[in-house]
Parts: C-alpha cells; sequence; structure tokens
C-alpha cells in the first residue's frame, strides 16, 4: 500500500531542512519608498524637489524649508482603498481592503538671522530653519485572492519536488506518513513524487499591511534669497505582516477517494536604521527654481519570522483520514542595504497664478545588499544577492504637478507621475507604478486645509507555490492588477 504524506512540516523539522522562503521580493518593498508629503504635493503629482516651503520638504529636499518665512504645524491623515483584479487559470477575481492611516505629522521652527542696523538683511544668510517629522512613505496594504481550477500540476508536485531538492534518506519521509495515495517514494527511481489526479480546485487569499515610515529631523539655511542648502538624517521603522492561506481539494488515483489541504502562513518582518539626505534648491529669477536631492541608501536590520501549517484530510476511500499539522517557525535575521537615490526638479511660476513642477529620480535596484553580521547561513545570504543582481535592474521615476490660485484663498491642483519597474526583462514597463492626482486648497490669515485625491495603478504576479526552476517554470501564475484609492487631508497652522 502506498503511502500517504497528509503533513509533510514534521518531515522538514525532522530532517532538518531548511523552509525556501524568499527575501529579496521583500528588500525590494522596503526599498521602494516615495518622498513623504503633504496633501499640497500629493495633489501635485508629488513634484516637489524644486519647490520648497512646504513641510513636505522635511521629508523630500531639505533644502526647500530654506524658503519658509515663518514656523508651521501640519497634519495629514489618509485613507486607503485598496483593490485588486487577479486573473489565475483564466478565472477572475476581485479583492478590496480599507484602512485609515497616520500619513504625516510634523513642525517647522523658522528663525531669522540677527543684523545689526543698517545691515542688508537681504544678503548672506537670511534665515535658517528646523523641522522635524513622520512621514509613511510606503503602504503595503493589500488583499490578493486568486483561484481557479488547475489542469497541470498541484502544490504536492512542489512538496514533493522539494523533498527531492533537499537529499532526504531513501524512504524517510514515510516513516511519519499514514495510508493514501497523495505523495510517495519511488523507490527505483529514488525519488519522490505526486499521484494526485487534476484538475484539481486552488484558491489563495493573502492579507498584507504595514509601511515603511520615517521620523526626520532635517535643517537648512537661506543665503540671499537665491541659495537654499538642506540636510536631514532620518530612522527608518518597517513593518510588514503577509497572512496568506492556500486550499486545493481534488481526487486521488485508483479509488477516486477525494482529498483536500490547507496551507497556511504568517509572514511578520519587522526593521529599523538610518538613512540621510542632502539638497538644494537654487533661485537664479524670481520665478524660477531648481532643485538637486541626494538620498543615502538606508541601512536597516530585519527581524523576520515565518510560521507555517499544512493540513490535509482524505474521504471516500479505505485510507480516509485526517492530520492537523504542527506550526513550524522559521526566523531568520538579516541586515539589508537599498538603494541610492538621486532626484533633480524644477518649478516655474507663472503670473504670480500658476505653478507647474516636475520631478526625477534614478534608483538602481540591482544595488540592494543582504549581510549578516552573526555569521549565520551565509550561503543564503550569496543566494540572495545573487537573485537581486539577475532580477532587478536601473528605474527612473518621473513626476508632474501644476497649481492655480483661483483668488487668495483657494488653489486648484493636479498632477501625474510614474515610477518606473525594478524588474530586469521588463521592457514594457508591465510592473510600473502610475499616480494620477488632483485636490484643492484652502488657505486663510494663518490657517490652511488641502485635500487631495491619488489613485495609483500597478501590476503583479504571485504564484501560490514554486515548481520547475528558472529555465522552465511550471507553477501557476496570477497576474493582477491593483489600484489604490487614496484621500489626504492636511490641517495647518503658520506661527
Amino acid at each position: 500500500m502506498k503511502k500517504l504524506i497528509l503533513s509533510l512540516v514534521a518531515t522538514v523539522a525532522i530532517s532538518g531542512t531548511t523552509y525556501a522562503q524568499i527575501y529579496s521580493p521583500d528588500a525590494l518593498k522596503f526599498s521602494q519608498t516615495n518622498y513623504g508629503s503633504t496633501s499640497r504635493f500629493k495633489s501635485m503629482g508629488g513634484a516637489q524637489i524644486g519647490v520648497g516651503g512646504d513641510m513636505s520638504s522635511i521629508g523630500g529636499n531639505p533644502a526647500g524649508l530654506g524658503l519658509f518665512t515663518k514656523s508651521e504645524f501640519s497634519l495629514t491623515p489618509e485613507f486607503n482603498n485598496f483593490s485588486g483584479n487577479a486573473n489565475f487559470l483564466n478565472q477572475n477575481t476581485q479583492s478590496s481592503k480599507d484602512n485609515l492611516n497616520l500619513n504625516h505629522i510634523g513642525v517647522v521652527l523658522f528663525s531669522p538671522s540677527i543684523r545689526v542696523r543698517g545691515q542688508d538683511t537681504q544678503k548672506g544668510v537670511v534665515s535658517s530653519v528646523f523641522g522635524i517629522a513622520y512621514n509613511r512613505n510606503n503602504d503595503f496594504g493589500g488583499n490578493f485572492t486568486y483561484g481557479g481550477s488547475n489542469p497541470n500540476n498541484s502544490i504536492v508536485d512542489h512538496f514533493a519536488e522539494e523533498a527531492n531538492a533537499n537529499g532526504l534518506p531513501n524512504g524517510s519521509l514515510q516513516q511519519y506518513a499514514y495510508d493514501g495515495y497523495l505523495l510517495d517514494y519511488d523507490a527505483v527511481n529514488k525519488d519522490y513524487y505526486a499521484v494526485t489526479k487534476v484538475p484539481n480546485t486552488q484558491l489563495k487569499s493573502e492579507i498584507r499591511s504595514g509601511s515603511t515610515s520615517e521620523l526626520t529631523a532635517s535643517g537648512a539655511i537661506n543665503i540671499s534669497n537665491q541659495v537654499y542648502i538642506g540636510a536631514s538624517v532620518s530612522l527608518v521603522n518597517v513593518r510588514y505582516v503577509n497572512d496568506s492561506e492556500f486550499t486545493e481539494s481534488g481526487t486521488i488515483e485508483p479509488d477516486n477517494s477525494k482529498y483536500s489541504l490547507s496551507f497556511r502562513q504568517n509572514q511578520e518582518s519587522r526593521g529599523s536604521g538610518y538613512n540621510a539626505r542632502l539638497g538644494v534648491i537654487l533661485r537664479p529669477v524670481e520665478n524660477f527654481r531648481i532643485g538637486a536631492t541626494l538620498q543615502s541608501p538606508s541601512w536597516m536590520l530585519i527581524e523576520d519570522n515565518t510560521t507555517w501549517t499544512l493540513d490535509s484530510k482524505i474521504t471516500g476511500g479505505a485510507n480516509s483520514g485526517i492530520l492537523n499539522g504542527n506550526p513550524q517557525d522559521y526566523p531568520f535575521n538579516y541586515r539589508v542595504r537599498t538603494p541610492l537615490k538621486g532626484s533633480l526638479g524644477a518649478s516655474y511660476v507663472i503670473a504670480g497664478k500658476a505653478l507647474i513642477s516636475a520631478d526625477v529620480d534614478y534608483i538602481d535596484y540591482s544595488t540592494i545588499r543582504f549581510s549578516t553580521d552573526q555569521g549565520l547561513a551565509p550561503d543564503r545570504i550569496l543566494d540572495e544577492n545573487n537573485a537581486i543582481r539577475a532580477n532587478y535592474k536601473q528605474a527612473v521615476n518621473y513626476r508632474i504637478g501644476a497649481e492655480y490660485k483661483i483668488d487668495n484663498a483657494f488653489s486648484l491642483r493636479g498632477g501625474y507621475g510614474v515610477n518606473g519597474s525594478a524588474i530586469q526583462g521588463d521592457k514594457k514597463e508591465h510592473f510600473a507604478t502610475q499616480f494620477y492626482s488632483g485636490g484643492l486648497g484652502y488657505r486663510v490669515n494663518n490657517y490652511y486645509v488641502d485635500i487631495a485625491y491619488q489613485r495609483m495603478e500597478t501590476n503583479t504576479e504571485l504564484s501560490p507555490y514554486l515548481l520547475g526552476d528558472n529555465d522552465n517554470p511550471l507553477e501557476p501564475v496570477a497576474d493582477i492588477k491593483t489600484s489604490r484609492n487614496n484621500i489626504f487631508l492636511t490641517l495647518g497652522l503658520r506661527f
């Protein structure tokens, strides 16, 4: 009688093999951040590098603080709506997720330079400005659901492939087995194989949450109202949670009994680190500004813990049985260095009524690097760095925005932007992210209220399991079109 592997969890734990978690996609998530900004610049597509004079400068181009003429406080809550449309095995599935977050809170302190009587107050160092703020610059929240009928393979094929790759002793799995037909060992060919009958029904659900955020301190000086120089340092915080469940059901040969399984995973990554920025804005003429920012890599320590559980059930045959697997924990700590980021921007004021701004960023995601200072898993670190070089590339982001003053109180804004794809071979920029935004601003005396709407669209591909190799991938793939509809509200006070 063939042996049923109702739970591969105990086998993996006892045989001392390592769970094949892949960390390079997480490092890419932690590296893809946007400059933190208020509703004003959210509605202008985020184009702020060559503008300044806004709280966004604390987390963007710190030189922009030099254009402040008063102290200021602002607060920006946000509403996020995520929706996904997945095509998996020729079946479409929709999903959504809503949440509320604090996007930004900060304060700027303005200090004019002390001058003696009669000295020109518009020459030399006119003022210095200090600011501190919290900015949420990447959102991981989402609900990815996809399912369909798979006529080609099963997750059990993946388990068999993993068992063979781990070099388990001949027939070692069978001592942890129950009677049945789901996965078996071929003593002649000396490998494990799946004996499920296809097609089978598959469903995967992932609920994600978390963000990348920064606590930033910035300072800038204003030189003769023409040159503005600034710098900032940031403490970076990362939290990423992924709760997922994959279910599969079908028929087992040769007695046509029914099987079902549930593979549940929980991943929680927490990290902290630091980075720095240098920035400059030049104003050669009154209505024109040009700015540049250099953002250092973020050096972060990530603590990851992944737990997974596999439950299986067979009914309708002589070998019916149920086994609920024990949760298995796979902790792994690593250090990651994100890419250097360079940005250029320019802005122009038209007749004192309209502002046009444009930015461009350059990032090389192939320079992401893993390391460890604990001497743990050097082969794994090498594998992740090789995967980074093989799969990721240079990317260019660009943003354009406009603002029009309807009158002294109201302003109308709009913008568009693209974050370039980081994926090698993506010549059509399938995985690029597009931004569409608009908003309205109201200012009276020392108070202001800004509201912004932003829509982000991108594509992603997810697989419930891996099968085959890079040259001949066999796993099913979900092509998911995602969109985020976000609303930001900034409340500000000048003093």
